[in-house]
């Protein structure tokens, strides 16, 4: 996973989940690393199911699409 991540500075604030804020530094980190889709088993954030345009699935769904390859 090490060689596959990218650490990035998120720019923007998120307000988005006020029952859980701290999955707000999910969507800022997703958002400021341009992602393509988020995979969580945090219901929050599947609840979503799209964010500005990024996915969100659990990673069943995502392993299932054959992400990876």
């Amino acid at each position: 996973m090490a060689q596959l991540a990218e650490i990035v500075e998120p720019e923007e604030v998120v307000d988005e989940i006020q029952t859980d804020p701290a999955d707000n530094r999910v969507l800022e980190a997703a958002l400021a690393g341009k992602a393509d889709v988020i995979v969580s088993g945090d219901h929050h954030l599947l609840d979503l199911l799209e964010w500005r345009g990024i996915r969100i699935q659990n990673p069943s769904a995502f392993l299932q699409l054959g992400e990876l390859e």
